[in-house]
């Protein structure tokens, strides 16, 4: 059984790729704003895969509602505040 940090790694992978499809097709309109939602879902997933190996699977959700995972925002976030509590 494959690991969650690694189904989240796939579907970062499948993210970026469609980004990367869709902005270079350029007969579709709006293909900017899709490639910018689909290139934030790809970081978010990849972030919220490191977080869960770094800190445990309980790290992507929020404390006052466990069943709902942090956005991209609050991942950024979190990895900046873990980064410089283990930079410094």
């Amino acid at each position: 059984m494959d690991k969650i940090e690694d189904k989240l790694l796939e579907k970062a992978k499948e993210a970026f790729s469609m980004a990367i499809e869709l902005y270079n097709k350029p007969t579709i309109k709006y293909r900017v704003e899709g490639f910018s939602m689909f290139i934030c879902n790809a970081w978010e997933l990849m972030l919220k895969a490191h977080m869960i190996k770094a800190l445990g699977e309980n790290s992507i959700y929020y404390k006052d509602n466990p069943d709902r995972t942090l956005s991209l925002e609050n991942c950024i976030q979190k990895f900046l505040q873990i980064t410089k509590i283990l930079s410094g």
